[in-house]
Parts: C-alpha cells; structure tokens; sequence
C-alpha cells in the first residue's frame, strides 16, 4: 500500500499564472481537463490555487446567474437583460486569477503520508494541495481523487 504523497502526486503539474485572465485559466482547464491548478507569480512561486469553484463564485456575484440557467431560459431574455449578461461574462472573463484564487494556499512535502494530506483536504475544504520540496518549488499536486485512488490500489 502507498504511503507518501510522491508515490500519488501528479509530477507534470499544469499551472497559472496570477496574471492570467479568468478567461485564459478557463482555456487552461477545459485543454487540459482539469477543475483547478495552483497559481505562480513571476518567481514560479506557488502564491494561490484557482478552482472552477472560484470561478463560478464570480459568476454568482451577477443578478441574473443561477447555476440552473439554461439554454432557454438565455433565449427567453430580452435584449437588454442579454446586453447586461454579455457585459457581464467580458467583466468577469477579464478579471485576474489572483483576484479570485484561494490565497497563501496550504501546501506538503513529497514525504508526507498519505492520511495527513487527506486530514489536511478535509479540515480546509481544499480539493487539491500543491506540493512542494524544501526550497520551496512546486514538484507536483495531490487531489482528493489521487488519495481516493490510493486506498484501492494493492
């Protein structure tokens, strides 16, 4: 049975940049799959991590969004609650991943058992946690599905 964290994480780590539009980060996840990427600064410093979660928190911030919104329902709109929507997605699309990020992110070492990231995730509510070697760069990512996997493997 695996114990580390190494054993599990993910080593080629797709990342953002703080500077990125909520747009590009979008780009990012759909190209690559995935629901979150921890956030660098200019120094490859892991500074944040950016979820669809956070993402969709934006998007509550607008009268008109309901996560229930369908195709339809959009169709049905008048032309002016439709002007506002567009408004909206470019607003948002715009903003910067360091505005939304969860910030000063909880990060672990590549030795750290497997259990403790998994007390880690449950008493933060993360999903994923950035892993980090003793200088401090980022050598990989442990999500909630690495350890689920984990417990199923002989």
């Amino acid at each position: 049975m695996k114990e580390k964290v190494e054993e599990v994480m993910t080593r080629k780590v797709i990342t953002v940049k703080e500077t990125d539009s909520l747009q590009d980060v979008a780009t990012v996840f759909k190209a690559n799959r995935i629901s979150g990427a921890p956030v660098l600064n200019d120094k490859e410093e892991v500074v944040g991590v950016v979820s669809e979660a956070d993402i969709l928190k934006v998007l509550d911030t607008f009268h008109w969004y309901t996560p229930v919104l369908t195709t339809l329902d959009i169709l049905h709109l008048r032309e002016e609650q439709s002007h506002d929507i567009q408004q909206d997605i470019e607003k948002a699309s715009e903003m910067k991943a360091e505005e939304v990020m969860s910030k000063n992110p909880e990060t672990i070492s590549p030795d750290t058992s497997i259990n403790d990231a998994a007390q880690i995730m449950h008493a933060t509510g993360f999903n994923r946690l950035p892993v980090v070697d003793g200088q401090g760069t980022l050598v990989g990512i442990v999500t909630r599905a690495d350890i689920i996997a984990s417990l199923y493997e002989k």
